[in-house]
């Protein structure tokens, strides 16, 4: 009990530190720091020990509620020409759409990887039935190789610097990166940019990625990835697209976890 104890007290003092420097700090982005620390010190956190979800859904409705009463303000203003009033309204919507920006990145964003998360993929790709989707383009499904051999062999810490890495060289690609789950992701490309480009993208990063060795003490290895691509038009159902996906990607794959 004692070491566990200095554990969250350690935990705690490198919390603090990390946030020095962030101007706003919303209740559910100290948990998510505070889990990702915790977890490089191999401390699992209990249910009850996390943020729920009702503290982010008591901020959005408190924001709901300052954003309608600025709207009806502004309404008022208009009516009655008074600068004043549209200034102060002006004033208060900007310094609440830069609290609304800060609070999206924690609901949308994949704490590890600072790729997006899946409830972005589902809120913003995805029709309000989250069965079809509402764009067209090219999906791309990703699962790394053998990464289960990785975290076993060398730990969860590693796995995650690994994740980070790989995450940054998606990114490199110019579509969005979706962290789908574990070492899962999916990076959507615009209609615009062709599946030729495409391909070339992802065989670079893959190209990239055989020649990149990571050491751990006296050891070293090499992660590498499979993927497949599936193109998409406004209405496509979802499942259809990820089964796609994921049979396009399984033909690559060459070695298995």
């Amino acid at each position: 009990m004692g070491d566990l104890y200095k554990e969250h007290i350690d935990i705690t003092n490198e919390v603090k530190e990390s946030i020095q420097k962030i101007k706003i700090v919303f209740p559910a982005e100290y948990n998510r720091i505070y889990t990702e620390k915790a977890r490089s010190h191999n401390v699992e956190l209990k249910p009850n020990q996390v943020l729920s979800s009702e503290m982010l859904d008591e901020k959005m409705v408190r924001h709901l509620i300052t954003l309608s009463k600025c709207t009806d303000e502004a309404i008022h203003a208009i009516e009655t020409e008074d600068k004043e009033i549209l200034k102060a309204v002006l004033k208060q919507t900007q310094a609440l759409q830069e609290e609304i920006h800060e609070l999206q990145k924690i609901v949308y964003e994949d704490g590890l990887t600072k790729s997006y998360n899946r409830k972005w993929f589902e809120d913003t790709l995805c029709d309000v039935d989250h069965i079809s989707i509402r764009d067209s383009g090219t999906l791309v499904m990703v699962d790394l190789n053998k990464f289960k051999h990785i975290n076993d062999t060398y730990g969860h810490v590693v796995g995650d610097k690994v994740l980070i890495h790989i995450a940054f060289k998606l990114k490199e690609s110019g579509g969005r990166v979706v962290r789908y789950g574990g070492d899962e992701f999916l990076l959507i490309f615009d209609a615009k940019v062709s599946p030729k480009d495409i391909r070339t993208k992802m065989e670079a990063i893959l190209e990239y990625c055989n020649h990149i060795h990571f050491k751990v003490e006296q050891n070293e290895f090499k992660i590498n990835f499979a993927y497949g691509m599936a193109p998409f038009t406004n209405g496509t159902n979802i499942d259809t697209i990820i089964q796609a996906a994921d049979q396009a990607m399984y033909k690559n794959k060459t070695t298995t976890d």
